[in-house]
């Protein structure tokens, strides 16, 4: 039968059938007679199809649809068959217009129509034989044996047709349905396609089953065995039916494909078009392969397909995305097949597409994944079927061979030819890997992390070779410094992982690895062969005889070299024969007895040890050196990096890598970032570590006492900065109670038997604590045991400052206790007894006056902690502080003279205690402030109520009162602005030490130029400008001829400086407004940490807009390209915050940038070029590009010499043009086009017409055109006169040396004719006559001003004679 090529075709010639049959009413009165007539119709096809199931035979079927023998299927209007043909046609013709119901009942019987066909051909060999058989005999004989007769074929491929065509017109409407927004389910229509996909499956296995039933020498029509396959991929096309139906619809295809060979080509390419149309085939391909009955070869087909197809034309780009994946996908089903057909793909992996050589690479993990060991058996379970298959063919092929012999041998082939397939595998895999290797520098970061991803999935699948551990390391470790975040996240997952799998150990601590190599080498040493020795011996003998020769040599003359050269030779020759005589005897008696085998083996182990430590060490020292990079992540400014680096570096603390501990340390820093997130990860991370059991996510906590061990030395390493840090930790988890109480115990019993730093950081800890529960410190018992251990005899008689500030760290948090504890009681006994201990370590009182050593710095931080304390716990701290200076006055000044320590300790403590005492001062106002505004409401409220009830005389009185708060505030401030500006460094007592305070910060003849006291000292001055303004502005000189003095020697002086000229700038703005270009000076310290301290200074004070900012901020820009990278991310950092205002700062600075780095003698054309760039990034809007198009233009007439208008020309090239941007550069062409003959100018200006190129329309294409005519023209003008003016100054210069040369023989033959003196003047104008003559002779045709030279010669002459007659 041949398949008609639309539904309509069958009221066409063979079929001829009507749209309706003849008695239906097609002009029915309503559409509920029309869906009544369609009903009838449906009623019609089950009553026929009841009849149709009755038979069991094609030739009994076959009667239904023929009247006669010779009657062709439906061809003749009084068929038989031709009416249910009809009826069949008019409803799936019209099948869209059908009820529900009636659509049902109308797949139902189509469907149970098709069963029993295939029933029928599938029921026994011979389809024709019945027992009621109703034609003639000759209609069975006019039939081949075994095919069923033409009108029952006929019959069957009809019905499977229109099943067909309704079930594509269904899923056209679906697929309309979708794109117009229709997302209603019509749950009965899916139950009819599914019945009818069913049924769709089941032809395609009886047609794949019984094809020699069907067709002549089972040769089958393609458009017939098509049909399940059209309908499977129209359900596929459409991904909200594919969960639904994709089992079935590849169960379709496969079993068509598998059935006929001559529809793969025909399949293969409906299949990748499908992929290249849409996205979520792929997949669903790549299950369909995978499938165990579908043959090799399709699959190669498949990609033979898609490798032949150009992915480098733009019209693929959404293809190619769409078909990438099923690389991937297939390799995870199939990596044996594509494997062995990888030679298709590789071309591919220098394509534009990035997408496809990223699933390319992906490809190769799975196939490297497919190669582990352990995963070959459970994954490949194909080849060792295939093995048998080929094992038994042979053993068919040998009619000898019986079961019992053969069977042995098919083993051992068996086993022979996998571990053949394994080593071919695996080699074809190592190249793979080392393709997957390269790709790592691709251009696109998509691959570069698809690269990274790929190793990641094969280090977790334990499919990496250990040869490769290495190198995939140092891989990772390079792609850290990717430029982009997904390569880097990617890599740093990579690491992790390699971490996590590594194949060393539990514990990646290099210690014992080191320790074990020294063992090693010393035992090869010890147990080394005789003639290993030998040979050794032999070697150190010729380096020794080499050395002698040498130095002999060198010590005799010339004429006796040769001899002592043969003589040294002979006596060498004569020592070496001897040596090598004996390595041989050594040799052969080792070779007659045999080294011992257990030596042997031990050996063997040895170096197979030694090895393993080697490699062991390689690795660790990797990720040594990939800390500072990581570290780097953990201040990026995105958050995956952040995230990363932070995971990873709890893996390395579990492995206890020694970079773990100074990474957490960093990580901890985070905790004051503003981002909640990241917060949230660093406490996260901070449990994983030190707190929580590895592995258990947080959830299982180790114990008590493991935890304040952990914390402990956390603790007792860590530096001041990130002790602040720790303790923002420490409190976040107090808060939540994920540290338990068990934990403190445990430090307070530390703090009480310990000694030493285990006992100052066992009170450090238990302060970080309180600053969130001050109860973990602040009770009677407790606070008397902190007073015993930290400021007691112990410490005292041990001078254990670190102790004692700990102790003062913890007594902090205590708060106001002696006002709160009742007089008499306990408590406000104990606190009495601690702040006399306070003031002992304040006035250094454990120790000398000139103590010295490590405890003399220790004495700093302790001493500036007790002082913080005894502002926080005592109610008068200002006598406490009286006594303290008072008793450190008398101290240090007890004769004539001080000592230096002595004197750094006195302005230490004055300096600390005037900031104290105004920070104390500020705090007491605040509590007066709120008690009076308390008060004030309080009085608002009664006056309110007062206006209520309408009293004149209670309002009046209300409104004094209030005034007089009013007043009686404003006279608090004045009081305390007085306190602030002139009584405490004025008035008081600290007033009094001033003069000298300023004399040694002056230093004058270098009478106090130890570098403790100036530091000491200046850090003390500064505290006191911080107090009173009067006080700043008198001294603010001072402190920069400080800063200036001390530039080539104390950096922590200048540093300190630096610092605190920020607090000043802070404090008093106006007061230092006037030095802020003194304060960028410093960016030009020799001391990068000056640097750091200014930049950073600097930052604070414009972010926060103290400063203004100006032009000076190119220092700033500056710093993007300096050396160091702490000054890059800094700087860089002010311009990204900056770019966050909304009043465009950078926009307005960027001019004044440009010119003043543009004129600096000091910028390299590379730097000036770096920072424009980078500050050219933020101009982002179209108005400040064209504004700043037109500035620049105009510029270039200021500019002074050509490389400021190259500078200018770059910039515009960096600026993002527009149309008016084009337009501007063509009107204000005149501005710069005597600067077009530079190369480096037209450059730029070329690459912004190539660039405007692009997006150009019609009208811009004449400016466009017009410009580079100008721009051509200018450019080639301006190079010939360039030219020409270069090479007539190249003349000028010849015809000089040649004046110069000229005037040097002149002056020689000049002296050599002066011999004798002339009397007379007549005489010498001779002279000079023949001198003029001797030149013009000799300067002959050297030109104009060659031979005008000799007559100013002359002219010269007589003016000399002339002088000469009047002297």
């Amino acid at each position: 039968m041949l398949i008609p090529s639309s539904l309509n075709a069958f009221e066409s010639a063979p079929f001829s059938l009507l749209p309706y049959p003849a008695n239906f009413d097609s002009d029915g009165s309503s559409e509920v007679d029309r869906a009544n007539a369609f009903d009838d119709l449906a009623k019609l096809l089950e009553k026929s199809n009841v009849k149709f199931k009755q038979t069991s035979s094609a030739n009994e079927a076959s009667d239904l649809f023929v009247s006669s023998p010779n009657e062709q299927f439906a061809m003749q209007e009084d068929s038989a068959g031709r009416t249910k043909i009809q009826a069949l046609y008019t409803l799936v013709r019209k099948s869209s217009s059908l009820a529900p119901t009636t659509m049902s009942r109308l797949f139902t019987t189509l469907c149970s129509s098709l069963n029993h066909f295939c029933e029928i051909i599938s029921a026994n060999d011979d389809p024709n034989a019945s027992v009621n058989q109703s034609l003639n005999d000759t209609t069975a004989a006019g039939n081949s044996a075994g095919i069923v007769n033409s009108v029952f074929r006929d019959a069957y491929f009809t019905h499977l047709y229109f099943l067909f065509s309704i079930m594509s017109s269904i899923e056209a409407q679906q697929k309309l349905a979708t794109k117009g927004g229709d997302k209603n389910k019509n749950k009965e229509l899916d139950l009819s396609m599914m019945l009818g996909m069913e049924t769709i499956n089941m032809c395609a296995k009886c047609m794949g089953g019984n094809a020699s039933k069907l067709w002549k020498f089972a040769v089958a029509e393609e458009d017939v065995i098509s049909m399940p396959c059209r309908i499977s991929y129209q359900i596929l096309e459409n991904s909200s039916r594919t969960k639904t139906f994709r089992t079935v619809a590849l169960n379709t295809i496969s079993t068509t494909v598998c059935a006929f060979e001559s529809v793969t080509t025909t399949v293969v390419a409906a299949l990748v078009d499908l992929m290249n149309s849409f996205e979520h085939v792929s997949p669903l391909i790549a299950d369909l392969c995978a499938d165990g009955s579908i043959p090799e070869s399709f699959v190669v087909e498949l990609l033979r397909d898609i490798s032949r197809m150009d992915w480098s034309n733009p019209n693929n780009a959404k293809g190619v995305k769409a078909v990438a994946p099923f690389i991937c996908e297939l390799a995870a089903t199939k990596p044996h097949t594509v494997v062995a057909n990888f030679s298709l793909l590789l071309p591919h992996l220098d394509s534009e597409p990035y997408n496809l050589r990223s699933s390319i690479v992906q490809a190769i993990a799975h196939i490297a994944n497919a190669a582990a060991p352990e995963e070959n058996a459970e994954e490949d379970p194909a080849s060792e079927v295939e093995n048998e298959n080929d094992n038994d063919d042979d053993n068919s092929s040998s009619p000898s061979s019986s079961p019992s012999s053969s069977s042995p041998n098919s083993k051992s082939k068996s086993k022979i030819n996998k571990s053949n397939n394994t080593e071919t595998y695996q080699k074809s895999v190592s190249s793979l890997l080392n393709i997957l290797t390269e790709r790592a520098h691709d251009v696109s970061s998509f691959t570069r992390a698809a690269v990274l991803r790929s190793w990641s999935s094969i280090v977790e699948s334990g499919a990496l070779p250990l040869d490769r551990v290495q190198s995939v390391t140092n891989l990772a470790i390079d792609r850290l410094q990717d430029k982009t975040v997904a390569a880097r996240r990617a890599a740093t997952q990579l690491l992790t992982l390699l971490l996590d799998h590594n194949p060393f150990s539990h514990s990646l601590d290099p210690t014992p690895y080191k320790a074990k190599i020294a063992e090693f080498e010393q035992w090869f040493l010890d147990n080394e062969p005789a003639s290993e020795k030998a040979a050794r011996a032999v070697a150190a003998l010729e380096q020794q005889q080499f050395i002698s020769k040498s130095d002999a040599l060198s010590s005799v003359n010339e004429d006796e070299v040769s001899e002592l050269d043969k003589s040294i030779t002979e006596a060498n020759q004569k020592e070496l024969d001897a040596a090598i005589k004996e390595a041989e005897e050594l040799a052969e008696a080792d070779a007659d007895e045999e080294e011992d085998e257990q030596l042997s083996e031990e050996r063997a182990n040895k170096t197979k040890a030694f090895d393993f430590a080697i490699s062991a060490v390689q690795f660790i020292e990797a990720f040594e050196k990939a800390n500072a990079n990581l570290q780097g992540m953990l201040l990026s400014s995105n958050n995956s990096d952040v995230t990363e680096a932070l995971r990873f570096f709890v893996c390395a603390r579990h492995f206890q890598l020694p970079c773990a501990v100074a990474g957490m340390k960093q990580a901890l820093t985070l905790m004051w970032s503003s981002e909640a997130s990241i917060r949230d990860e660093v406490l996260h991370a901070f449990v994983d570590v030190f707190i929580a059991v590895p592995g258990t996510d947080g959830k299982e906590l180790l114990p008590a006492k493991q935890i304040a061990h952990n914390l402990l030395v956390l603790a007792g390493n860590s530096t001041t900065s990130e002790q602040a840090s720790i303790e923002e930790a420490i409190a976040q988890l107090v808060k939540t109670e994920s540290i338990p109480s068990e934990v403190f115990l445990i430090l307070w019993s530390v703090a009480s038997k310990a000694t030493g730093p285990p006992r100052a950081a066992a009170m450090l800890v238990l302060s970080m604590g309180a600053s969130t529960d001050s109860s973990i410190v602040d009770s009677s018992s407790r606070l008397k045991h902190l007073m015993e251990s930290g400021l007691g005899d112990h410490a005292e008689e041990n001078k254990d400052w670190i102790t004692a500030r700990s102790a003062a760290c913890a007594l902090k948090k205590i708060g106001r206790a002696q006002s709160l504890a009742t007089a008499g009681n306990a408590k406000h006994i104990v606190v009495t007894d601690i702040i006399e201990k306070l003031c002992s370590v304040s006035l250094g009182s454990w120790s000398e006056v000139n103590f010295d050593g490590e405890n003399a710095m220790a004495w700093f931080c302790a001493a500036e902690q007790a002082i913080d304390a005894l502002f926080v716990i005592s109610t008068c701290p200002e006598k406490e502080s009286e006594k303290i200076i008072v008793g450190l006055k008398e101290a240090t000044f007890t004769g004539n003279s001080a000592s230096s320590l002595a004197l750094s300790r006195f302005f230490f403590v004055l300096g600390h205690v005037a900031l104290k005492l105004l920070l104390y001062t500020e705090e007491l106002s605040g509590h007066v402030r709120r008690g009076n505004a308390s008060k004030l409401l309080a009085l608002q409220e009664l006056t309110d109520k007062a206006k209520k009830n309408k009293t004149k005389g209670s309002d009046e009185e209300d409104q004094d009162e209030l005034d007089m708060a009013a007043a009686a505030e404003a006279e608090t401030e004045r009081q305390v602005a007085d306190i602030s500006e002139k009584e405490i460094v004025g008035r008081g007592l600290l007033g009094v030490f001033s003069p000298l305070l300023t004399r040694v910060v002056a230093n004058e003849n270098d009478q106090f130029s130890n570098e403790l006291l100036q530091q000491t000292a200046t850090l003390a001055l500064t505290k006191f400008m911080c107090i009173s303004n009067e006080f700043c502005e008198k001294h603010l000189p001072l402190l920069f001829s400080v800063l200036q003095a001390n530039k080539s020697t104390d950096t922590t002086l200048r540093a300190n400086v630096v610092v605190a000229l920020g607090d000043l700038a802070f404090r008093f703005p106006n007061a230092f407004e006037p030095y802020t270009p003194r304060l960028y000076a410093c960016l030009h310290d020799p001391s990068n940490r000056v640097k750091r301290h200014t930049l950073m200074v600097l930052t604070h004070l414009i972010l926060n807009d103290m400063i203004k900012v100006k032009g000076q901020v190119c220092e700033i820009a500056m710093c993007i390209v300096s050396e160091e990278s702490g000054l890059r991310d800094m700087s860089k950092l002010v311009f990204n915050e900056l770019n966050k205002r909304s009043h465009n700062p950078i926009y307005n600075l960027l001019p004044d940038i440009i010119g003043q780095l543009s004129t600096s003698t000091q910028v390299k054309k590379e730097q000036f070029r770096t920072v424009v760039s980078f500050l050219l990034n933020f101009i982002i809007k179209e108005k400040q590009n064209e504004m700043l198009v037109e500035k620049l233009c105009h510029r270039f007439e200021a500019c002074k010499t050509i490389s400021q208008k190259g500078d200018l020309a770059f910039c515009l090239a960096s600026l993002k043009i527009n149309e008016k941007s084009i337009k501007t550069l063509n009107d204000l062409f005149k501005c710069y086009k005597d600067a077009l003959f530079d190369e480096d100018v037209f450059r730029s200006f070329m690459g912004i017409l190539t660039k405007a190129k692009k997006f150009a329309s019609n009208t811009l294409q004449e400016t466009l055109t017009e410009w580079e005519t100008k721009l051509s023209a200018e450019n080639a003008d301006g190079v010939e006169n360039f030219n020409a003016a270069k090479k007539a100054e190249r003349a000028k210069e010849k015809a000089s040396k040649r004046n110069v040369k000229n005037n040097a023989k002149m002056k020689s033959k000049g002296k050599s004719k002066k011999k004798k003196c002339y009397d007379s003047e007549e005489e010498e104008d001779d002279l000079v006559e023949t001198d003029e003559n001797t030149i013009n002779i000799n300067v002959g045709g050297g030109g104009l001003e060659a031979s005008n030279q000799p007559k100013k010669a002359a002219a010269g002459g007589r003016s000399s004679r002339s002088r000469r007659a009047k002297a």
